[in-house]
């Protein structure tokens, strides 16, 4: 069976890995790579093409005839934006999952979804639209990650966990059972949450204490 063309948004580190992911897709063949820094037109991402993006998303797509993207950043809030461009322009945000990822049949995933290699999802988790589950990490039952956030590298998500909008849990990271880690919050690396984690703070350490505020926000709408 021919596999459907896609293209790849985001040409740096996070993008290589997207990229490799989908190479190993029986699923998916890259169409091209796009990007909006001029010094990365031409150049190329593990043997792939970049080419500049100039801000005309549809054209691109007619260009390399594909009306499949994936996003390959990893900022919360950049992602958000071109997952909404994406959906704006009528053009379909695909998810990409990694060969080796363990994901249960009784996990429900959403669009835009990137799932990377070594990653396990067990039973019961609710996985929403654009959200990111980086290398390794472990997302036990019952879960639920809303929109837009990111699971970092060796994060643990242990049962009953839910992560709200735009938050990140940082790499190495533990979350005990059945706490809410609020939408903009940062879990720092290697922290180990044994409580709620308040709205736009960022907790470090183990056990992980409130260190500052995490001021950033989605920008509007394009």
């Amino acid at each position: 069976m021919a596999r459907a063309r896609v293209l790849v948004w985001g040409a740096g580190g996070h993008g290589k890995v997207v990229v490799d992911a989908l190479m190993l897709s029986t699923e998916w063949e890259i169409a091209a790579i796009l990007d909006e820094d001029g010094k990365k037109n031409a150049t190329e991402l593990l043997g792939v093409k970049v080419s500049l993006l100039n801000g005309d998303l549809m054209g691109s797509a007619k260009r390399f005839k594909s009306e499949c993207v994936a996003v390959a950043i990893g900022d919360n809030y950049a992602r958000h934006q071109k997952f909404q461009q994406i959906r704006n322009a009528g053009l379909r945000p695909v998810n990409v999952i990694h060969p080796s990822a363990r994901i249960s049949q009784f996990v429900k995933i959403g669009e835009g979804v990137t799932i990377l290699a070594g990653t396990t999802i067990s039973a019961g988790t609710v996985i929403e639209d654009n959200v990111c589950v980086n290398t390794a990490a472990s997302v036990d039952h019952d879960n639920y990650l809303e929109n837009s956030c990111h699971i970092f590298p060796n994060a643990t998500l242990t049962g009953g966990v839910r992560v709200r909008e735009f938050a990140y849990v940082g790499s190495g990271a533990v979350i005990t059972p059945n706490l809410i880690v609020q939408k903009y919050s940062y879990v720092g690396a290697g922290a180990v949450v044994l409580h709620e984690v308040p709205e736009g703070m960022i907790v470090c350490g183990a056990p992980a204490k409130t260190t500052g505020e995490q001021s950033k926000r989605p920008g509007p709408q394009k």
